[in-house]
């Protein structure tokens, strides 16, 4: 009788931790510091404004795999790219 209200209360104690947990790290990860971008014709401009010229080569803060990625995701504009990858 004396172990099972310990182990109930071990578990209670270990639902309740986890439950803050996940609380706290849900909110400190939704700070709001990152910049939603619209899908809008302007931005579009504004990104093929400041393409690099060889739109295949992979622009910096990409690596190759990130870029071959997000290549895949547009194939009307980098189907040339990717048949050379």
């Amino acid at each position: 009788m004396n172990t099972e209200k310990l182990l109930i209360t071990i578990l209670v104690v270990l639902a309740l931790g986890g439950l803050a947990w996940s609380a706290t790290s849900f909110f400190s990860s939704n700070n709001g510091s990152k910049t939603l971008i619209e899908n809008t014709p302007e931005n579009f401009d504004k990104a093929l404004q400041v393409e690099l010229p060889d739109k295949c080569k992979t622009p910096q803060g990409y690596t190759e795999e990130q870029w071959r990625e997000h290549m895949s995701h547009h194939p009307d504009r980098y189907q040339e790219c990717l048949e050379n990858f």
